[in-house]
């Protein structure tokens, strides 16, 4: 579990580093007249569109992970709260994994 719980929290620190990055890179792209201003909310819908499509494949204890790296972030203050809204997205999934294996297990 270790490995997995490491890897999700790196994950989370990184991806997150990422989604504040790109959108200072797009946005001096924006100001400088290479992209136009929409394209700052299209590359933020596709990324938490593929982030939301790629949970369903983590594992539980990776997802554990990221959530303690999504809380660490946002604890810290490096991460606005409505953001942190939508990061905690995978504590439904996994709630709804164990509600699900509950139910399996003992029906």
């Amino acid at each position: 579990m270790s490995d997995k719980y490491g890897s999700g929290l790196s994950g989370a620190i990184s991806e997150i580093g990422l989604g504040l990055a790109i959108p200072i890179i797009v946005s001096s792209l924006v100001s400088t007249g290479y992209l136009p201003p929409y394209s700052i909310w299209i590359i933020s819908i596709v990324g938490t569109v593929s982030l939301i499509k790629e949970m369903s494949r983590w594992a539980n204890s990776y997802m554990v992970g990221w959530l303690v790296g999504v809380i660490i972030l946002a604890y810290s203050s490096l991460i606005p709260i409505i953001d942190f809204l939508i990061y905690l997205l995978p504590g439904f999934i996994l709630v709804y994994r164990v509600y699900t294996w509950i139910y399996e297990y003992f029906h």
